[in-house]
């Protein structure tokens, strides 16, 4: 069930990626390949465990890990509204926290130094949480697993270095 919402969610989703192909699932982690234009693209997705907050419509969130033709990779994170666009996203490894810039229903760290941070901890920790504000105020704050995300996260970079 939750493969079929997280695949449903990429449909949808603001990118405009077409033919998305599921490569593997370790854990709480998927990793995908698409075309993107004349480009492969290859990401990691995962749903989040547990959802607080009092933003009670909102879509669903999710984190992603990004590889496009083995350039540096992107994370992305959506809460499922538009974000304020004067609050940052904050992700959370415990004590350690980034923030990320909102624009409309998706949220990146501010540059390539920030990503490779945030996945380096991601290989390090459990969980990670995202708490964001919507642009009416609310708050929703998500907990997501990283059982399985070194080996999809392995896995996506042997996609993307066997695609060249």
């Amino acid at each position: 069930m939750k493969f079929i919402k997280l695949f449903i969610i990429f449909l949808f989703v603001a990118f405009d990626l077409q033919a998305q192909e599921l490569q593997a699932k370790f854990q709480d982690w998927n990793v995908f390949k698409t075309e993107r234009g004349d480009k492969t693209v290859c990401y990691v997705a995962s749903l989040p465990i547990k959802r607080d907050g009092n933003s009670d419509k909102r879509g669903e969130p999710f984190f992603l890990v990004t590889n496009i033709e083995n350039d540096a990779d992107e994370i992305s994170v959506s809460s499922g509204f538009i974000y304020n666009k004067k609050s940052d996203v904050e992700i959370s490894f415990g004590s350690k926290k980034f923030y990320l810039f909102p624009y409309n229903t998706l949220a990146w760290a501010n540059d390539k130094n920030d990503d490779i941070d945030v996945i380096k901890e991601m290989q390090k920790h459990d969980d990670l949480v995202v708490s964001g504000v919507a642009r009416d105020g609310k708050i929703a704050t998500d907990t997501y697993s990283l059982i399985g995300f070194i080996q999809a996260y392995s896995k996506m970079k042997e996609t993307c270095k066997d695609l060249r």
